[in-house]
C-alpha cells in the first residue's frame, strides 16, 4: 500500500465528520500514541501508532480568578455535538526545515499540479501549464524574484509528492478540508466553489430541508454525492439518493421529472447551462481552493500569505480572477484578509527562516490534561478599556467562554492584559488573546485565526450636518476634520482621501485631537472640527461611553476594512486547527450569530469560511 492511500485511509478513520468538540481528545490520544518506524516506497520512515483509547477529560477548577462560562444562547443547531472517537492514529514525521531552504537555495518553487483541472490547472496544445492557479503562483513568482517548475502529480501520488519533498506546494483545486489539516496546511483561499441543489424553476423548493424524501440525483462516486452525505450527515435531513453514471445524465433525470433535485458543483452546472431550472439558494457544502503545503511549514505559508495578501492589496488577485471568471462574484475580503503593516514588511525571500518548529506540546493537550485556557485581552467589568477595545469586549468574553464549554475546558484571565494581548501569548503566558488586529511584523511570534471581525476607517459627525456621505460633501472651504494624537499616519490619510474626492483644497490642515475622551466634545459642544476621522470601532466605543446621540458615524469605508482574530501561539498547528473548527462550528449552528446580536448588534456578523470536514475525495463508507 502506498504513503498515500496507508494515511488517506488512517486519517479519514480518525477524523471523517469530526466536529471541533472532539478534536481535544484526539490530538491528546495523538501525542501519547507509541511510535513505530516502517519504511515508505522510497525508503523514507514513516511513524505509525497502534490504537490508544481518547482520554476522558475533567477538568478541576480553580475556585478562584476561574469564572463559569455563560450558558449557551438558544440556536438552532446543524453541527450535534460528536461522540469521542476511538481512535486509530498514523501520525507522520514532521519536516526538519522548511520548504524555504530550497526556494532560496535554487531560487525556485516547485509546483505540483494536475495537468487536468480545467481552468485552474491543465497543459494546453501548446504543451505550456496554464489556468487560473497557474497565473496566480506565476504573479507570486514576480513578487518573490523566483523562477517556477511545474511537476505533474496525480490524485493517487500528489500526496506522496509533497510530504517527501518532491515538490514545495500543491495547486489546482486543492479544497481545504478539516481532514486533510491532519497532514497538511493551507494558504488563504482564492476561490470559492460549491456543491449546489439545482431545482426546477416552478419548483416550490426554497430550501434544501424542503426536499427531505424527494428523489434527488448525483453523480455516482462524484464530489457531489459526499457532499450531500455530508449535509444529510449534519442536519439529520434525508434523501432518496439517486446515483447516475454522469452529470448530463442527472441533469436530464431532473429535466425529465424522474427526480425533484440534482446535486453538482456549481462551475459545472454554469457551464452546463440548462433552462428551465435554477439554484437552490442554500449551499450543500462550500469548496475553498487554497496552495497546500506541508503541515508545519509556518515559514512558507507565511511567504505565500504575504504574497497573496499583496495580490489582493493591489487588485491583481481580482484581475487574474475576472479573466477566467465572467461575472466575478468572489469575496476576496473574505477570502484573503489583508493583515495591517503589508507593504512596511520589507523582508526579502532570503530574510524567512527556515526552519520548521513544532510545539513541545500543543495548547491542545494542555487543555485536553485539564489545565485551563489562559485568556488575554478581555477587560473585566467596571474597569476602564480604550474604546476600541470596550466596544468589543463583551463579545470577545462570550466568544472564549462559548469555545470553552464546547471544550470543556476553564478560563483563566489574566489581569491588565488588555494592552499587548498578543505579546503575552507570543511571551508564553498566556494561550489565546482576544480582539488582535494581525500584524505583519508578528507573524514570527503568534499566528492568527480566522477573522471574527472588521474595522476600518469611516467619519463621524454632529447632527444635523452637510456631511452626509464623506468627504465628497465637504463643498466650499473651511472644514477642520479632527483625527486622534496617537495615530498620527491619520493625517495623511485624511489629506489624501480629500484628494480623492476632489476636495483637498476645501479643508484646513488636519486637526489633532489629544485624548480621545475629548473627541465628542470637540466635535459637538467644542465645535473646534466639523468631523472626526478614525477607526470605526473606536468612534462606536466613544458614543457608546458618552451616551451622546447627536453624533452619527457615516458609512463610507476608507480603504480597505482590516481582521480582528484570535492570537494563538506560533507553529502550534493543532491549536489553530482547534479555534478555526470551533468559530466556524459557531458560525454553522448560529451561536455566532446569537452572540454578535446580545453582545455587539451591529448590522450582520461577519461571515465565517467553513471548511468541510472530509476531503471530497474520500471514498464513501
Amino acid at each position: 500500500m502506498s504513503l498515500t492511500a496507508h494515511l488517506h485511509k488512517r486519517r479519514l478513520s480518525l477524523l471523517a465528520g469530526c466536529t471541533a468538540a472532539g478534536l481535544i481528545a484526539l490530538l491528546a490520544a495523538c501525542a501519547a500514541l507509541p511510535v513505530n518506524r516502517v519504511a515508505a516506497q522510497d525508503g523514507t520512515p514513516v511513524a505509525t501508532a497502534t490504537a490508544t483509547p481518547a482520554p476522558t477529560v475533567t477538568p478541576t477548577p480553580s475556585p478562584s480568578a476561574i469564572p463559569s462560562a455563560t450558558p449557551t444562547l438558544t440556536a438552532p443547531t446543524l453541527v450535534p455535538p460528536t461522540p469521542l472517537p476511538t481512535l486509530t492514529v498514523t501520525p507522520f514525521t514532521p519536516p526538519t526545515e522548511s520548504g524555504l531552504a530550497a526556494i532560496q537555495r535554487d531560487r525556485a518553487l516547485r509546483v505540483g499540479t494536475y495537468f487536468n483541472a480545467y481552468p485552474f490547472a491543465w497543459l494546453n496544445e501548446q504543451g505550456v501549464v496554464t489556468g487560473y492557479e497557474i497565473e496566480i503562483v506565476e504573479a507570486i513568482a514576480i513578487e518573490l524574484g523566483i523562477e517556477l517548475e511545474f511537476v505533474q502529480v496525480t490524485r493517487h501520488n500528489a500526496l506522496d509528492m509533497l510530504l517527501s519533498g518532491q515538490v514545495d506546494v500543491l495547486v489546482g483545486q486543492q479544497i481545504h478540508t478539516r481532514d486533510r489539516e491532519s497532514l497538511v496546511d493551507f494558504t488563504h483561499p482564492y476561490y470559492a466553489n460549491a456543491e449546489r441543489m439545482v431545482v426546477l424553476t416552478e419548483a416550490p423548493y426554497a430550501a434544501l430541508r424542503d426536499l427531505a424524501g424527494q428523489p434527488v440525483a448525483v453523480e455516482i462516486g462524484s464530489r457531489s454525492e459526499r457532499a450531500l452525505h455530508v449535509w444529510s450527515e449534519r442536519s439529520g435531513v434525508s434523501f432518496d439518493v439517486r446515483p447516475f453514471r454522469t452529470e448530463g445524465a442527472a441533469l436530464d433525470a431532473l429535466a425529465s421529472g424522474e427526480v425533484q433535485g440534482m446535486v453538482g458543483v456549481l462551475d459545472s452546472l454554469r457551464r452546463a447551462g440548462r433552462q428551465g431550472m435554477r439554484l437552490v439558494d442554500e449551499s450543500v457544502l462550500d469548496e475553498y481552493y487554497a496552495m497546500t503545503i506541508r503541515r508545519w511549514d509556518v515559514n512558507l505559508r507565511d511567504v505565500l500569505n504575504r504574497s497573496l495578501q499583496r495580490l489582493k492589496a493591489s487588485g491583481r488577485l481580482e484581475e487574474i480572477h475576472s479573466a477566467w471568471f465572467a461575472g466575478g462574484g468572489t469575496n476576496f475580503d473574505l477570502l484573503v484578509p489583508v493583515y495591517e503593516r503589508l507593504y512596511d514588511d520589507q523582508r526579502t525571500l532570503a530574510d524567512f527562516p527556515t526552519d520548521a518548529p513544532v510545539p513541545d506540546r500543543s495548547v491542545a493537550e494542555r487543555l485536553s490534561s485539564g489545565q485551563p485556557l489562559r485568556v488575554a485581552g478581555v477587560v473585566p467589568a467596571g474597569q476602564d478599556a480604550p474604546a476600541q477595545i470596550a466596544t468589543i469586549n463583551n463579545l470577545n468574553r462570550a466568544l472564549v467562554e462559548e469555545m470553552a464549554r464546547r471544550w470543556n475546558a476553564q478560563i483563566e484571565y489574566l489581569p491588565d492584559s488588555a494592552q499587548g494581548a498578543a505579546a503575552l501569548v507570543a511571551g508564553g503566558q498566556a494561550d489565546l488573546a482576544v480582539g488582535i488586529s494581525p500584524l505583519w511584523d508578528a507573524t514570527l511570534r503568534v499566528e492568527y485565526s480566522l477573522p471574527y471581525l472588521t474595522h476600518g476607517d469611516r467619519l463621524m459627525v454632529a447632527q444635523p450636518s452637510q456631511i452626509v456621505s464623506g468627504f465628497a460633501d465637504m463643498l466650499g472651504t473651511g472644514w477642520w476634520i479632527g483625527y486622534f494624537a496617537d495615530e498620527p499616519g491619520d493625517a495623511d490619510l485624511i489629506r489624501r482621501f480629500a484628494e480623492m474626492s476632489g476636495v483637498s483644497a476645501n479643508i484646513n490642515e488636519p486637526f489633532a485631537i489629544q485624548r480621545e475622551d475629548d473627541a465628542i466634545y470637540t466635535l459637538t459642544v467644542g465645535r473646534n472640527v466639523d468631523a472626526v476621522f478614525g477607526d470605526n470601532l473606536r468612534l462606536r466605543g466613544l458614543v457608546q461611553e458618552s451616551g451622546e446621540t447627536g453624533v452619527k458615524i457615516l458609512p463610507t469605508e476608507y480603504g480597505d476594512d482590516r481582521p480582528i482574530a484570535l492570537a494563538v501561539p506560533h507553529a502550534d498547528a493543532d491549536f489553530r486547527a482547534l479555534v478555526d473548527a470551533t468559530l466556524q462550528d459557531m458560525a454553522l449552528d448560529g451561536t455566532f450569530r446569537a452572540l454578535w446580536a446580545a453582545h455587539f448588534g451591529e448590522g450582520d456578523p461577519l461571515p465565517i469560511l467553513f471548511y468541510a470536514p472530509t476531503s471530497p475525495d474520500a471514498p464513501l463508507d
